[in-house]
C-alpha cells in the first residue's frame, strides 16, 4: 500500500499536496491528521483497500459518464469479480458484442494497476460476461458434437478475438475436432473441423 506525508497551511492543502504526490484523487485515499498547529497542519495520505479502491472508481467513472451504478465487487481466488447494474442502460454500457464492456474493464484495470500491480479484475455487466461465456461454451460443444457425428465442418457467428478464446478453451476439451479461421477483421470467420485424430 503506497502511503506519503505531506504538509499545508491548512488541512486541504495539505492533503492536495499528498495527492499531487500520489497522483491519485481524494476518493482513491482515506488520510489521517498527524499533527496541527497555527501554522501548519501535516497529515498521512494512504490509497484505499482494493475492494474499496475498486469500488470508487468505478463508481467515480461511470457517474462522470452520466450514469447511476448499482456496484457489487465479489472476491474469489482468482480475483475479483465487478458487476455493474444501471437502471435502463446496461445495454450502453455493454455495447456491440460487449466491446464497451471489454474497453471498461481495460479502463477500470489500467487504472487500479498504478496501486495494485498484482490485481485480477473481471469487470460484468448485469452479468452479461457470465451468460455470454456459458452460452460461447454451450454453442461450441453442441456443434463440436454435430461434426464429429458428420464429419463436415461448420462455421460459427463472427466472435471477437477474446469469444475465440473461450471456444478455443473448450474445444480443447473435446477429442477429434479443431477449429481454424478464414478470412480478417469483421469478415473473419471462425470454424470446428474434425481433426486428423478423429480419422
Amino acid at each position: 500500500m503506497k502511503v506519503v506525508e505531506a504538509t499545508g497551511s491548512t488541512l486541504n492543502e495539505a492533503i492536495e499536496n499528498g495527492l499531487k504526490i500520489l497522483r491519485a484523487r481524494q476518493e482513491e485515499v482515506n488520510y489521517e491528521v498527524l499533527s496541527q498547529t497555527e501554522q501548519e497542519v501535516k497529515v498521512k495520505l494512504s490509497i484505499k483497500e482494493p475492494r474499496q479502491h475498486l469500488y470508487e472508481l468505478t463508481k467515480y467513472i461511470l457517474t462522470s459518464c452520466g450514469f447511476k451504478p448499482n456496484i457489487l465487487i465479489t472476491k474469489d481466488e482468482k480475483g475479483f469479480y465487478l458487476n455493474i447494474k444501471t437502471r435502463h442502460t446496461d445495454a450502453i454500457l455493454i455495447g456491440k458484442k460487449g466491446e464497451t464492456l471489454w474497453a471498461l474493464q481495460y479502463i477500470i484495470t489500467r487504472l487500479m494497476k498504478r496501486f495494485h500491480p498484482n490485481l485480477k479484475i473481471l469487470v460484468d455487466v448485469s452479468g452479461y460476461r457470465m451468460r455470454r461465456t456459458n452460452f460461447l461454451k454451450k454453442k461450441a460443444e453442441a456443434i463440436a458434437r454435430i461434426v464429429l457425428q458428420t464429419g463436415r465442418e461448420m462455421a460459427l457467428d463472427p466472435l471477437t478475438r477474446k469469444e475465440q478464446l473461450i471456444v478455443e478453451k473448450k474445444l480443447s476439451e473435446i477429442k477429434g475436432v479443431k477449429l481454424y479461421t478464414i478470412g480478417k477483421g469483421v469478415s473473419k470467420n471462425v470454424i470446428i473441423a474434425p481433426s486428423d485424430e478423429s480419422k
